[in-house]
């Protein structure tokens, strides 16, 4: 078993082009004492575009947008080349969204959100049974473009309520090729970090492999951080005890965690 680096937090989250939401965690948890490495977990490949441009085009078939992730929101961008457009035809839809991050990322193309403070798919499900008009439950659906990987709280909860949820799948995830190379060049230069934090369940599932493989997993002083409740769980069930949960996926609440230890 190695020594870890005390005050050295790993973040294992999406891709490189998060860069916005990385530098968040990274200016804020530098700003207090640690030393920081965001290293790309997942790569994403959109598809379905042409179907969300048609969806996104006819704004009177749905009674709402769900977005629970930036990647979602960057789909809209590549499927609506006019964003001036796209605020005028949603401007009288709600937008609901998990968290700043996609909450900026919808505001900086034209979208007015609702529900960012909500934590978790669960959460924001509670805010849109509440804040959506009992009269547009069964009139018309929420369109909710997301990922192949999608957890189904949120739809099932609004389902559960009255509420129709079209789920379209607008990108896909996968691995970092490279990631493996990533950790062993992580581990050779800095040696172990104290705390590894995951950001999703696939983020969990797609490096858990090489952690095993490099003596991450079972090292007592590496400290296990989840961003969430289902991406607690995601390491609950491959074994490793969890040291903390954000209860938001934001950069002050993993860095109100790690400081208040």
């Amino acid at each position: 078993m190695s020594d870890c680096r005390k005050k050295s937090v790993l973040l294992l989250k999406g891709d490189k082009k998060e860069n916005m939401d990385d530098d968040l965690f990274v200016s804020m948890l530098s700003q207090n004492g640690f030393e920081v490495t965001c290293i790309p977990v997942l790569g994403f490949q959109f598809v379905n575009l042409d179907l969300l441009h048609k969806a996104i085009y006819h704004p009177d078939e749905y009674s709402s947008l769900l977005l629970t992730s930036p990647r979602a929101v960057e789909a809209i961008s590549k499927a609506v080349a006019d964003k001036e457009l796209l605020h005028s035809v949603w401007s009288r839809k709600p937008t609901y969204a998990v968290g700043s991050a996609t909450q900026l990322s919808a505001e900086n193309i034209g979208l007015k959100v609702k529900g960012s403070e909500s934590g978790n798919s669960e959460q924001l499900a509670d805010f849109i049974i509440k804040d959506l008009s009992i009269d547009s439950f069964s009139s018309t659906s929420s369109l909710f473009p997301c990922g192949n990987m999608k957890l189904e709280t949120l739809p099932n909860v609004l389902h559960a309520a009255g509420i129709n949820v079209v789920c379209m799948t607008v990108y896909e995830t996968s691995a970092n090729g490279n990631l493996q190379k990533c950790l062993e060049e992580f581990i050779k230069d800095k040696g172990f970090p104290e705390y590894l934090v995951f950001f999703s369940p696939s983020g969990v599932n797609f490096a858990f492999p090489h952690l095993q493989k490099l003596g991450f997993l079972g090292n007592h002083d590496v400290k296990h951080v989840a961003i969430g409740p289902t991406t607690e769980k995601a390491i609950l069930t491959q074994g490793e005890k969890v040291f903390g949960v954000a209860a938001q996926p934001t950069a002050q609440h993993l860095c109100q965690l790690l400081t208040d230890v």
